[in-house]
């Protein structure tokens, strides 16, 4: 949002899939192996919504409201992940 007036805040990691795709398509040939995947809106309790994916749970389990729960997904030694799986 380019605010310079945001601030970190303590969050449940549990909230409810908004929106979501399937990407079927394979743009790119580093996503080959990955497709089909998707790609999800998850609008946290708290309020906030983040893009993301959903993982554990196959496309068409998907439903917008489902209650879901955040997951760390380690990539690299720089980078970790924020997703989601639905909640249990």
């Amino acid at each position: 949002c380019w605010s310079t007036e945001s601030e970190w805040t303590q969050a449940s990691g549990k909230g409810k899939l908004y929106t979501y795709g399937i990407m079927h398509q394979k743009y790119h040939p580093a996503f080959a192996k990955e497709t089909p995947y998707n790609y999800a809106l998850v609008e946290l309790d708290e309020g906030p919504r983040l893009v993301t994916n959903i993982v554990d749970c196959e496309p068409d389990d998907m439903k917008t409201d489902m209650p879901v729960e955040a997951v760390f997904d380690h990539v690299s030694d720089e980078a970790t992940l924020i997703r989601f799986r639905p909640a249990h």
